[in-house]
């Protein structure tokens, strides 16, 4: 009995001392960096010995490589050619990131995040080209330290994002490039883990779950690398169902946006809901001077930064350096979203660089951003409750706390088809209420807000007819449209050069409505 007591006993003591650990860690005070060369935040905004630092970032692929036995860092071997690295010596690839990230530097650039998650896993374990991290864990930081020193070299700073830590190898390694690196400002960032929603192995995994390894995550910045930011990727609104932004302790919240008939909705929910500094850490128009013109990608980064700014948030990072020609005739989002093309070739300023591809007018565009002040007002878009312009079907509804009974505002509502192929969101006004438009009919829904519970549920719902419309139920156009498939030019205004500017009946159309009632969230206290 008494062996039984004092086990009982022990396994309190050590649930209490890990919980204080990890509140400890996620209250901890950071010490004074105004005097020092590190990134820091104050309130909302990033800051650099006493100045305000707006982080303009440049996303930067890279490859790895192993040359004579040392680990290379690569500019991404898509780059340039398709699946053929330019140089192939580590002196003749340092010259070539040299010159890449001094033609960044010139074009704007004050900052380069960098895919240091794309080391590959075979028979449970990782490696980085063919240096495990177990055995090799030395030449590969090393090899990262090289990169990093250029970029210092070159006056950019790095946002460094791991291969995420969910495991206890990755985490050991994580916990080794925080204890190299932790005295050096060059990285400002590190970014946990890209876009949970789409990349975290545990896809229903619950939000207090979500909360709890991040935790982790802070414990180990905290005490591994005290002077350097923690941060997410997160990626569409919907990020709320399980990895909530209001929940996570990460310093600032780092936002992945694309698609002109989505980014500003989705840049003003995140602004408006999530109480935390915001950085945007993807964003992009895809151009190819072609179907879409290079002009509407310049004037995109132009209207989408300022629009950013005017929302409050404190950086902008555009994906990415160069054209990727292996996605080419596969997915056009991915292939042309590179600030510099794949023709011809670009010489520094000062001549003593030639980089393959020319850089297109959306440079011009970057190097205004930190000229831009804010005019203060944050702008609902026009086609924020229906971002997609879809008109078949509206579903209504409102959302509430469970307990007060008050209505929800900014709770994020998704619809998917019977087979899950199609899938689309929308959110609450003040009062809770929400139109949820498709152009197919939806059966499984997720609703959740920031900090509440989370509610899945199948409900086939009964369509009525809208006064004044004759289709038939069975035959509507367009059923199988989704979000891929939708150019945002078809809801333009006539002879307007903006990439925003659309017309507002187009997105409050339907044929048929129905009604799904009021759904109830809980308030999780964490």
């Amino acid at each position: 009995m008494l062996k039984n007591i004092f086990k009982l006993l022990l396994i309190l003591c050590v649930a209490l001392a890990f919980s204080c650990h990890n509140t400890t860690s996620f209250n901890r005070e950071k010490a004074d960096l105004s005097n020092t060369d590190f990134i820091y935040l104050k309130g909302n905004y990033f800051k650099l010995r006493n100045e305000k630092f707006y982080p303009i970032m440049l996303n930067y692929c890279v490859s790895f490589r192993n040359l004579d036995n040392n680990l290379v860092v690569s500019p991404y071997i898509n780059y340039e050619k398709v699946g053929e690295f330019e140089y192939h010596t580590k002196e003749e690839t340092e010259e070539q990131l040299r010159g890449h990230f001094q033609l960044i530097k010139e074009m704007g650039f004050n900052s380069i995040r960098v895919t240091f998650d794309r080391g590959h896993e075979s028979d449970g374990k990782y490696y980085y080209s063919d240096f495990s991290i177990d055995n090799d864990y030395e030449k590969i930081l090393a090899g990262f330290e090289d990169f990093i020193n250029i970029a210092t070299e070159k006056d950019l700073r790095v946002m460094f994002l791991f291969k995420a830590p969910f495991n206890k190898p990755l985490e050991d390694f994580a916990i080794k490039v925080l204890e190299r690196f932790n005295e050096n400002p060059t990285i400002f960032a590190y970014d946990f883990l890209n876009e949970p929603l789409y990349f975290d192995p545990e896809p229903k995994r619950s939000k207090e779950s979500a909360r709890n390894l991040q935790l982790r995550w802070k414990a180990m910045m905290d005490q591994y690398a005290p002077n350097q930011l923690f941060t997410i990727g997160f990626a569409e609104p919907i990020e709320v169902f399980s990895w909530d932004p209001s929940m996570s302790p990460v310093d600032f919240v780092c936002i992945h946006t694309y698609h002109p008939l989505r980014v500003k909705s989705e840049l003003y929910w995140y602004s408006k809901y999530i109480d935390k500094p915001l950085m945007i850490g993807e964003i992009a128009l895809p151009a190819d001077g072609d179907s879409v013109p290079y002009s509407h990608q310049a004037n995109f980064a132009k209207e989408i930064s300022e629009y950013a700014i005017d929302c409050g948030i404190a950086g902008f990072g555009w994906w990415d350096f160069q054209e990727d020609l292996a996605l080419v005739g596969h997915t056009f989002e991915g292939a042309y979203t590179g600030i510099l093309n794949n023709k011809g070739t670009t010489t520094t300023a000062d001549g003593n660089y030639t980089i393959i591809g020319t850089v297109k007018p959306v440079a011009e565009e970057i190097k205004k951003i930190s000229q831009y002040q804010s005019k203060n007002i944050k702008e609902k878009p026009v086609n924020y409750y229906n971002n997609l312009g879809y008109n078949n079907f509206v579903i209504k509804g409102k959302v509430i706390d469970q307990k007060t009974k008050k209505p929800i505002e900014g709770a994020v509502i998704r619809g998917w088809t019977e087979w899950w192929h199609i899938a689309w969101n929308t959110y609450s006004d003040e009062n809770g209420n929400f139109t949820l438009y498709s152009n197919y009919e939806f059966v499984r829904f997720t609703i959740s807000a920031p900090g509440f519970s989370t509610v899945l549920l199948n409900k086939t719902l009964k369509y009525n007819k809208i006064a004044g419309e004759n289709f038939d139920i069975n035959n509507l156009p367009n059923k199988e449209l989704e979000y891929h498939s939708i150019c945002y030019k078809s809801f333009l205004k006539e002879n307007t050069h903006s990439v925003f500017d659309f017309e507002p009946s187009k997105f409050n159309q339907a044929k048929f409505e129905a009604n799904i009632g009021t759904i109830k969230l809980r308030r999780i206290d964490y």
